[in-house]
């Protein structure tokens, strides 16, 4: 509704992992910059942590745009409890015509190792992007660790990028799992929004999503987005939320301006959908110091 008052091609705060919006705040930059290193030098085994929302599925979409055109990209979206169902799953992904689900397990895992060799040959080699990875079993984990032995003499026949929440991240550090985390080359947490983070990241996707960029018809004054990050605590999914809907409010008001008392408006309605997070008037997180603004 608001996208002609705003002169706006796309909402700008839209809860989908779209690179074009990717904020590079330093944690974010890192992250991609360790995906992009193991990638490039086929080093094996990348692992992306942090809570819900924190922008983890962002940063993995971003570096699939990045390699789209000079690699092969298969994706697993959900858990698997068995490591024959994930294989089967990565072999379908790949179109390998030998992954149907008759197929012995060794039968896939060695068409699967043809089908890696063959891409090196072509020079499109293979990026297995897990998503949500906390939800596979140790069994799939397992499996992950045995695929990621296929390599030649000279160099790695697969390159993965695991992406998840925290829990992942303390799974692997577990003893049982001490030959898969060997081969993790680099691992990379994402933290919420710092408050100078948060006024960019905003900044940038208005800009990103404005039919003239350098002159965005819509702005945040500083107390609206100190109130947005009190409230939200900086995580950028429920940042987006709070923006948009204050957007929404700005353009029932005919305003240029989101003021601290729309957004106030704004989360007082929404505290019953969200859930009772801290509201603008209890003290700030810890992590709001002077520094960070």
């Amino acid at each position: 509704m608001y996208r002609n008052r705003y002169q706006l091609h796309s909402l700008p705060f839209e809860n989908i992992p779209d690179p074009r919006f990717f904020y590079s705040s330093e944690q974010h930059r890192e992250a991609l910059a360790a995906i992009e290193y193991t990638i490039r030098m086929r080093k094996g085994i990348v692992l992306v942590t942090g809570d819900v929302g924190t922008g983890k599925t962002t940063v993995g979409r971003a570096m699939l745009q990045q390699f789209s055109s000079t690699c092969t990209i298969a994706q697993i979206l959900h858990g698997h409890q068995t490591g024959s169902e994930l294989i089967h799953h990565i072999a379908r992904s790949l179109n390998i015509e030998s992954s149907d689900d008759q197929s012995d397990h060794a039968t896939v895992l060695e068409s699967l190792k043809h089908f890696l060799s063959q891409r090196i040959a072509y020079g499109k080699p293979v990026i297995l992007f897990i998503d949500e990875a906390q939800t596979l079993s140790d069994e799939a984990l397992e499996e992950i660790r045995l695929i990621s032995n296929f390599d030649t003499n000279t160099e790695k026949l697969l390159q993965l990028v695991l992406i998840g929440q925290p829990e992942l991240r303390d799974r692997i550090a577990h003893e049982n799992m001490s030959a898969l985390r060997q081969r993790i080359v680099l691992a990379k947490e994402l933290d919420p929004l710092s408050f100078r983070d948060l006024v960019g990241y905003v900044s940038h996707r208005i800009m990103v999503a404005s039919l003239i960029p350098d002159q965005p018809a819509v702005k945040f004054k500083t107390e609206a987005l100190r109130h947005i990050y009190r409230f939200t605590n900086g995580i950028p999914r429920l940042i987006n939320v709070i923006c948009d809907n204050a957007l929404l409010l700005g353009f029932v008001k005919d305003a240029d301006e989101i003021s601290a008392n729309m957004v106030q408006q704004v989360i007082c309605d929404m505290v019953p959908t969200i859930g009772q997070l801290k509201t603008i008037n209890d003290h700030q997180p810890k992590h709001l110091m002077a520094g960070n603004e």
